[in-house]
This record gives C-alpha cells, structure tokens and sequence, in this order.
C-alpha cells in the first residue's frame, strides 16, 4: 500500500482513556490511547492484530497463512490480551502491536519491530518520546516453530516465516498508522537474536527491512543450524509414546498432531543431556533455526556458506551488541555454592564458540584441546573456589565469539556499516542479575540486562519514576537517542553535538582493523573490543585444531 494514504483518525472518551480509531480501507482497526511514562507523550496502542491464520490443528507445523484482518466492518484491538507463543502454552498466537506516537506534525514515521520471545511484557515508552512507531512481533518458538522433520510434516523454521509473514504485514499496512515501510529497524534478543541475525543471510527476507539490531545472539553460534532432526524425531517419539520403543514417523505425526501443546512442550524440553554435549563438544539448541530443503524456505544454507558466497542483504546496515557477562545468569547454582567450583578441575567437559569436528572424551587431542583452555582462562590452569568469574567469562565467550565473528564476516562482506556495542551498565534494572545472581556485587550485566533500559517492563515498572533512579533515566535516555538515531538514520550519532549524547561519536566496524566496541556503561566510550584476547585465543584454537573446516575470518 502507498506510503501517502490518507490516515483516519477518529477519538472519543471511553472508560480509562481514549479510543483511536484507524481505518485501513476494508477495516477500522481500535486502538487505545497512553502517555509515556518520562515525557508524557501521547501514543495509541493496538494490541494482538493477527497478521496470519492461527496456526491450529491441521496447520500445527506448517508455514504461516496469510490472513485478512476484517472487511467491511470494525476490530477491536484497545485492551492487551498478550497471546505470547513463548509462554502460557498458547499455541494462537500470530499477532503483532502497534504502538504509534499521536502527533499532527509526524507522519511517515520510522518503525522499529520486536521480536522479542516474549515481547508483550515490555512497553514502548522511551522510544516512543524519540518518535519512533515500536510493532512487537508474536511468533512460534520451542517445538511449534523449529521443528523440523525433514519432509512435509515439518519443513522447519516455521517461527522464522512467522516472522517474514509479520514483516510483509506491516510493510503492506504499516502507513496507515502513519509508518513509513521503507525504514523499518528489526531487532532481535537473545534467542530471536539468532532469527534476525539470519534475516541477514536470507533471501527470503529482501526488501522487507532497512536496517537490524541483535542483541546478544549470532547465526554462527554452533548450537544452531546442526543436524539433529533425526534425533530430535526418535527423542520425541521416546517421550511421547514409550522409552523402548522404535520410530514410527506415522505413530509420531499422528501425536505430534494430537497431542495437546501443554503436554508437547513438555516432552520437548531438555531432549539432549550433558553426555550428549560433551560428546559434541558444542552447546545443542533442542529447537533452532535448521538449513530447510524446500521451496520456500528462510534459510537453505548454512550461514558461514553464505558469507562464503555474495550476501543476500547486503546494503542493510547493522548494529549488533553484547553484555560484558553474557551468561552469567547460568551459574547460580555456581553463585550460592562456590565449592563446586573446585569439582570442575576433575570433569572440565569443554564447548567450544565455533563449528567443526568433534573429538573422543578423553582422547588425547580431547585433552589436549581442554588443557589448552583451562590453562588460558584460569590461573596456573586451575579451578578454584575464587574462578567464578574467570569461568562466568569463559562460558559467556559461547555467545561472545560466534556474535563478534559474525560481525567480522558482516563487515567484509557488506557494502553498508557494521556498529558494535557492549552493554556493561549495571544498575536496579538489571533485572535478569537481580534474578539469578543476586549475592554478586560484580560490575557489568548479563544476558536480558539490558531490556529494562530500552523498553519499560511491567516487573519492576514502579522503579522507572522512583526516586533513586536518576542515573538510569539519564542512561536510558541516552541509549534510546543512539537507537532511535540508528532507526532514523543508519547512523546512531549522526550530528557532532547532541542534547543527549553530547558529542560522543560512535564510529562503525572497520575491515582488516582493530575492532572497536561502543561502551554502554556509566560512561559511553568507544573502545577497542575488552574480550579480543580471548577472541584471538579461540581463533588460534580454531586455526591449529580444525584449520581444514573452517574459513579464515579472525577476527
């Protein structure tokens, strides 16, 4: 639809607030209106619009249907009833909110899209003040998304075309609520970090987006794109119909179909124990996005064999970022019990950030490879009850290196800019720290810390006008301006003197250079990467044990 349509907007009282009313030609889609929390603008919110057919019963499984939202006639959409396909069991739940800044003066406005796993939870507030339209993206994940049997019961990546099919919706209707479609921002977080980090690599995805953001996930990361379907199939049949018993892919598709989604969900959690990881010597994602063979696909090849080849998007320009203690969030167990620590010494079962082949336990290129790592990241090669955080490194460098790996090929091989940042803020809104590592007065943040900063969310939404939050609200501040700036412009500090940002300058990733990280702590510095020792002790791991496997892309 054309960018110029004429924009309808009819508003009376109602109840708490205000309906806006917007019509879409064949439909006048209800909305509510809101004010920010920080500068009290005015915003409407359209809550649950499905943008495909549910995809129950006999389209469990399958790729996503288009659908219409309504003809002749009106849709309600003012009141949130947070379908979310990452919690609840809900299985109906391909829906998308809009979230509009009310203005007469703006139109034709930047949209920046969430896919966050769980998106509903979040509000747009502090983007909205920078005049930016936020749509949150409901998509399938687990099982119902990535599921992939390798024929035509499940082709696989069905939350990855769930999230192509949104991104059409709105490039089609998306101006109707005064957005412009050809400057829309995806961004991605953690494990939807891995999708948009793909979109990057698809092209299926061309055309439907300006610019990506991914925050703290990567397409290289070696738990994805790996061939377990088989297995996955006979641990699923195992589960469902009885641990001694053989594949039958009939049997199977016949309770994958009927089975209720509580109980499926069930039964597909934890399918690979840690024999298994060990074994493969890589972190295993149960249900991630897989290399289809099938027409329309989201990816049908590895992405390291795409940056072999011509990128498939390569004039979209990319911020990507990290938190300094990525998987921190893991060792709490670790956190309230440090003596385990010391355990570690006698069965220190590695991974490794990088694909390739796997080796023996207990072979001697296996040990070899293990002492190779405990001698660099512990002191004198040993583990020890004071090594929390020196192992919280190692096992964060997990996501740390396939992401900064990506954003090297990315740079190379893309005619547009690359910008890197590392979220290191530590403050009462670090609710992911606060959760899972409480007793830990360290610096820094881990996975999830820093979505509180860009989007206020409902579990600590009192904390945002208290009174001991004024750092946190200049920091938001600050890195609401950089992302808005990027969404408008590609660049997320486009002018020498900002009335946020000051003159802080944040230069792009630049080829066969050093790389330099944006820092996003009390102070918002430019700097060389802080993790690019360890980096550069994956890549010399990587070049002398598994050279003839992998291309050169040190970073």
């Amino acid at each position: 639809m054309c960018p110029c349509s004429i924009i309808l907007f009819v508003i009376f009282s109602y109840g708490r607030g205000d309906k806006i009313h917007v019509n879409l030609g064949n439909c006048i889609v209800i909305g509510r209106k809101f004010n920010t929390i920080f500068d009290n603008r005015s915003y409407a919110s359209f809550w649950d619009i499905p943008y495909g057919v549910s995809p129950v019963g006999e389209l469990r499984f399958k790729p996503p249907k288009a659908t219409q939202l309504c003809t002749n006639g009106t849709s309600d959409h003012s009141s949130a009833n947070r379908k979310t396909c990452a919690r609840q069991f809900e299985e109906d739940c391909l829906h998308l909110s809009i979230h509009m800044p009310i203005s007469d003066k703006q139109t034709h406005m930047p949209v920046l899209v969430w896919t966050h796993e769980d998106s509903t939870h979040h509000g747009p507030d502090f983007l909205i003040d920078e005049g930016l339209i936020v749509v949150s993206v409901s998509f399938r994940t687990a099982i119902l998304g990535f599921l992939n049997t390798e024929d035509d019961f499940a082709q696989g990546n069905m939350g990855g075309k769930d999230i192509l099919l949104a991104l059409k919706w709105i490039r089609d209707n998306i101006s109707h609520f005064n957005g412009n479609p050809n400057e829309v921002t995806v961004v991605g977080s953690e494990k939807s970090a891995v999708l948009v980090a793909s979109l990057l690599l698809s092209p299926a995805a061309e055309g439907l987006f300006a610019r990506v953001i991914i925050q703290g996930g990567s397409a290289l990361s070696p738990a994805d794109y790996r061939n377990y379907n088989f297995d996955v199939a006979n641990k699923l049949y195992r589960n469902l119909y009885g641990p001694f018993e053989k594949l039958n892919r009939t049997r199977l598709y016949e309770l994958l179909s009927n089975t209720l989604v509580d109980t499926l969900l069930l039964a597909s959690r934890d399918l690979f124990d840690s024999t298994e990881v060990r074994d493969a010597q890589r972190l295993i994602n149960n249900f991630g996005p897989t290399v289809e063979r099938t027409r329309n696909f989201f990816m049908n090849k590895t992405p390291l064999s795409v940056y072999k080849r011509k990128l498939a998007n390569n004039n979209v320009e990319v911020m990507m970022g990290y938190t300094s203690l990525e998987s921190l969030y893991k060792l709490q167990g670790f956190e309230k019990n440090r003596q385990l620590l010391k355990y570690l010494n006698y069965n220190f079962q590695y991974v490794l950030p990088f694909e390739g082949s796997k080796d023996e336990y207990g072979s001697k290129r296996y040990r070899e490879i293990r002492r190779r790592i405990m001698d660099f990241y512990f002191v004198n090669g040993t583990i020890g009850e004071g090594s929390l955080r020196r192992y919280a490194k190692y096992v964060s460098d997990q996501v740390i290196y396939p992401l900064l790996r990506q954003a090297r090929l990315h740079t190379e091989g893309s005619s547009d800019n690359v910008y890197l940042y590392r979220f290191s803020f530590k403050g009462v809104l670090n609710v992911v720290w606060n959760i899972t590592v409480p007793g830990l007065d360290w610096r820094g943040a881990t996975a999830g810390d820093e979505i509180c900063y860009l989007f206020k969310c409902k579990s600590v939404n009192d904390a945002y006008n208290s009174t001991g939050v004024s750092d946190e609200r200049h920091f938001i501040k600050k890195i609401a301006r950089l992302l808005a700036n990027f969404v408008k412009f590609g660049n997320p500090t486009p002018i020498k003197e900002d009335d946020v940002l000051g003159d802080l300058e944040w230069l792009p990733l630049q080829r066969h250079k050093v790389a330099q990280v944006l820092s996003l702590g009390r102070k918002l510095k430019l700097l060389n990467v802080p993790e690019l020792q360890r980096m550069e002790f994956w890549d010399r791991l990587q070049t002398d044990f598994f050279a003839d496997k992998l291309p050169k892309d040190e970073l």
